[in-house]
């Protein structure tokens, strides 16, 4: 019963003493672990992507049972520790211990018990001088960090807990034996300890585990920690860690030193310490400390370009400028002269440029003016035989350069990004005025036959209408022409952009075609298929 007292005083002992460790640290300069959470790419304030705690650890075993113990017994181990929050924490914990106990009484004689005694042959009483238990146990404990609960706890150079846990061990144990046959005595040396029903020396048990331990930070990738932990067994052999059954379950208390490393990457890899380190509100405050380093904003433009100062590279460009989206003037052909200087900017690739920005493109050394002259006055009189041919022959010529332009769903207007396209018609018809040419609408088939029959008919009437108003062709130069849902260019059912067309082609004596009879009838264009639309 004392040694049990003795055990109680000595885990509360080690607990307050932890406590008494639990003031708020003094240390502000910014560590690794701090940036890391500055740095953190999200606000996750309470659960930062934090490093796992691994390490070795190894001391002497106490056992506290029916026997006098040997305090010459080792035990070492490895462990692995990851936070679940800022209090709590799951560790997984291997050791292997060797407990030695001496035999007590009178002469060293000892009652074994029925069913260890029949395992060692007649008699009632067996003397032995010592017994030795092998524990290899493997345990996951949940363990709390005490100076945590603060708020404002920042981060730590000391750590307390108290931690509990449950596991299995294998139980092997051996004692030197002297027994007594027929009155006479016979020493029979050291024995394995196996119960009825064992397949071996060692048994595996169930096993529950609790203590205490305080930890010290030597830096955020090493620290250092020394712990209390006692272990008690269950089953039959709940009792015989010491090799003697008296009805009352053995302890084991493992007092060791702990070397710990923090793995899985630190500032870099924006991981924190372990977090039973840091405080809830040490995150807070290096995030917001982070926020507060950042540049104000400041919109001032001193060179008007547009660009503001914080990110104008070149921040006294002259007014009128040009400049590219980083506030540098531009230099359209590249020549290392600014535009704004440049007398040439758009200058033919491959020629050294003079000071002006002008290329420096030398002269013919053997063609005179009039043979220029002579050279263009044949091109211009091949190219006016081209174009006096039939219409036939100046439509093969010039089918080559009208493009096409696409709407929207249901739609006639057109777009902007269609003007360029119509721009290119505009300029064959002014550089050819003996043609005509047809615009032709289309549409997908997502409607009805007759509703898409008005709509390529709307479709070509508006892309003529921008043709005469906005690039001033002659409309009579022009041919409405529509097919409707017809010669779709994509073989669908369903909508297509590129079915929702007007196709422009030179005339070859076309007319116009009148509005379909739905167009006539209906002043709205609104509808479903089912209706008729």
């Amino acid at each position: 019963m004392f040694r049990r007292i003795t055990l109680f005083a000595t885990l509360v002992l080690m607990l307050v003493c932890s406590i008494s460790f639990a003031q708020k640290p003094t240390d502000t300069k910014m560590s690794d672990s701090k940036q890391a959470m500055a740095a953190a790419p999200d606000y996750s304030f309470f659960s930062p992507n934090d490093q796992w705690e691994i390490g070795i650890h190894g001391g002497l075993a106490l056992l506290i049972g029916d026997l006098k113990t040997d305090f010459s017994s080792p035990g070492i181990g490895v462990h692995a520790r990851k936070a679940l929050d800022n209090i709590f924490s799951i560790r997984g914990d291997l050791d292997l211990q060797i407990v030695n106990s001496k035999s007590i009484g009178a002469n060293g004689q000892q009652y074994l018990g029925p069913e260890i005694r029949n395992n060692f042959g007649n008699g009632d009483v067996r003397n032995f001088s010592d017994a030795t238990s092998t524990i290899f146990q493997g345990s996951i404990q949940v363990i709390a960090a005490l100076a945590n609960g603060r708020w404002d706890a920042g981060v730590r150079k000391i750590s307390p807990y108290a931690f509990g846990g449950v596991g299995v061990g294998n139980l092997g144990t051996q004692v030197n034996v002297t027994g007594t046959t027929d009155g006479s005595k016979t020493t029979t040396g050291k024995q394995d300890l196996v119960l009825p029903g064992d397949r071996n020396t060692g048994t595996v048990v169930p096993l529950v585990e609790g203590g205490v331990g305080i930890a010290f930070r030597v830096n955020d990738k090493f620290n250092i920690g020394i712990e209390e932990k006692a272990s008690t067994f269950f089953g039959k052999r709940a009792d015989l860690i010491d090799g003697f059954q008296y009805n009352n379950r053995d302890f084991v208390l493992f007092t060791n030193v702990r070397l710990n490393f923090n793995v899985g990457g630190g500032a870099a890899a924006n991981k924190t310490l372990p977090l039973w380190w840091v405080g809830p509100a040490e995150q807070l405050n290096s995030r917001v400390a982070a926020l507060e380093a950042r540049p104000k904003f400041d919109p001032t433009d001193t060179d008007g370009d547009g660009v503001i100062d914080m990110f104008d590279q070149e921040p006294n460009t002259p007014a009128g400028a040009k400049v590219d989206m980083h506030g540098v003037a531009l230099d359209s052909d590249g020549d290392g002269i600014p535009d704004y200087k440049d007398k040439e900017p758009f200058s033919p690739p491959g020629y050294k440029v003079d000071a002006n920005g002008v290329a420096m493109v030398p002269k013919p050394a053997y063609v005179t003016e009039p043979d220029v002259d002579r050279i263009v006055d044949a091109k211009l009189a091949k190219l006016k035989g081209s174009m006096d041919q039939t219409t036939k022959n100046a439509s093969s010529l010039v089918d080559w350069f009208l493009p096409m332009i696409h709407f929207d769903l249901n739609s006639s207007k057109i777009k902007e990004s269609e003007l360029g396209n119509l721009s290119a018609v505009a300029s064959v018809l002014k550089s050819n005025p003996s043609i005509k040419i047809v615009a032709n609408g289309f549409t997908d088939k997502l409607s009805s036959a007759s509703y898409n029959e008005g709509l390529s008919y709307r479709r070509s009437q508006s892309a003529i209408d921008m043709l005469v108003k906005r690039f001033g062709v002659d409309r009579s130069r022009l041919v409405t022409a529509y097919e409707g849902e017809k010669n779709t260019l994509v073989p669908t059912n369903g909508a297509n952009y590129m079915n929702r067309r007007v196709e422009f082609k030179v005339a070859k004596g076309e007319a116009d075609m009148s509005a379909p009879v739905m167009e006539m009838k209906h002043k709205s264009h609104k509808g479903n298929k089912n209706a008729g639309y």
